[in-house]
């Protein structure tokens, strides 16, 4: 008697959660039908902006312009001259970095905040040294000093690594003169 008690909690309690589920998602086609951008104004303002436009416009180019249009219009400024409100650094600068570092691994590549790091990278030559490369590129205008390149080496001594105390500024110098050469390159080639 007391199984079939059990047994009939349990199969009202999986019945009423199948309806609890589906109240739920009600509830929020609800929501969405009454406020079409309630739940991307809580992801932030470029999500709502983007909602906003889908639903004033739509896509297909009536007043309003939609959402295709407005995420044009953002692409269109970022690509503009060279530089973008919204990525604070040169992409000349940022594919030179790119262009320089891309035989090693990439450990971080953030375009956004202008920074670069690779992977450690180890000579089969020296099999108890690695080193790494940072970059980091400080500038939205494509200038000598809007990049700076800082490697570091480390020596492993049987049990730790250790930071080796070398100076490495003829190093950190001959990686940014290649990205800026790179940068150079690829302006005054797109520029014609």
């Amino acid at each position: 008697m007391k199984n079939l008690a059990l047994i009939v909690t349990l199969v009202f309690l999986i019945t009423g959660c199948g309806v609890v589920g589906s109240n739920y998602k009600d509830a929020k086609d609800r929501q969405i039908k009454n406020d079409p951008c309630y739940y991307e104004r809580i992801k932030g303002a470029k999500a709502e902006e983007r909602c906003n436009a889908r639903v004033a416009g739509g896509t297909d180019g009536k007043e309003g312009g939609g959402l295709f249009d407005s995420m044009l219009d953002e692409l269109r400024g970022e690509i503009g001259n060279g530089t973008s409100q919204n990525v604070a650094v040169n992409k000349w600068l940022w594919n030179g970095s790119i262009e320089t570092v891309q035989d090693f691994p990439l450990k971080i590549a953030d375009a956004f905040g202008g920074v670069i790091e690779t992977d450690w990278i180890n000579n089969k030559d020296i099999p108890n040294q690695r080193c790494a490369i940072k970059i980091l590129i400080q500038s939205k205008e494509l200038i000598s000093n809007g990049v700076s390149a800082n490697m570091i080496c480390q020596s492993f001594d049987g049990e730790n690594w250790t930071l080796n105390n070398e100076d490495l500024s003829d190093a950190n110098r001959d990686i940014e003169n290649s990205i800026l050469s790179l940068a150079r390159k690829s302006f005054l080639t797109f520029a014609g």
